[in-house]
């Protein structure tokens, strides 16, 4: 079961992928018009851009599901107390994910680092 489940989310992870490097495809090769200047925009930009940015979000809310359906299974899986076990986990390494970025970004502080151009 796990091993099914991995698999399919796997192939949804890399369909996602593929609908990404398209967008990203799309959006370097959009035709700049002649004597345009950078940075200035215009009505056939603004529109492109809309699409894209639909397209994204599009991309978030169907990873957004992916996530949830996966959870779902997982659980769906587990017995109810490696269930509560997992939750209190992944809980866990969240927020110490959260601290140790805290922690590094005030540790940048007045030096140059990668979280300096964040």
């Amino acid at each position: 079961m796990i091993n099914t489940l991995h698999c399919k989310t796997i192939r949804e992870e890399e369909r996602m992928s593929s609908r990404m490097a398209t967008i990203q495809e799309e959006i370097t090769e959009m035709p700049m018009k002649s004597g345009q200047v950078v940075g200035e925009s215009s009505e056939e930009v603004e529109r492109a851009m809309d699409a894209h940015h639909l397209s994204l979000a599009g991309i978030v809310r169907d990873a957004d599901k992916l996530r949830l359906s996966t959870l779902k299974e997982v659980m769906g899986i587990l017995t109810p107390r490696q269930g509560v076990n997992f939750l209190v986990s992944t809980k866990k390494l969240h927020l110490s994910m959260h601290e140790w970025g805290k922690k590094m970004k005030h540790q940048s502080v007045g030096r140059k680092g990668a979280f300096d151009r964040v």
